[in-house]
C-alpha cells in the first residue's frame, strides 16, 4: 500500500493541475502552487527510484 500512496499523490496533483487548466482556467494564478507540486513530486520519484532499483 505504501508504494501506491506516492503514484495516488501524483494522480490527484495532476487532475488538480488539469481541473485548474481545463474548468477554471486560472492555472497562471497559482503558479507557485504548481511549482511547489512539481518539486514535491519530483522528490517522490526520486525516492522511488532509489528504493526500487
Amino acid at each position: 500500500m505504501r508504494l501506491y500512496a506516492g503514484l495516488i499523490l501524483f494522480a490527484c496533483f495532476i487532475g488538480w493541475a488539469l481541473y485548474r487548466l481545463l474548468v477554471k482556467r486560472d492555472l497562471g494564478a497559482h503558479k507557485i502552487h504548481l511549482q511547489v507540486g512539481l518539486c514535491f513530486m519530483s522528490a517522490w520519484a526520486l525516492i522511488y527510484w532509489f528504493l526500487l532499483s
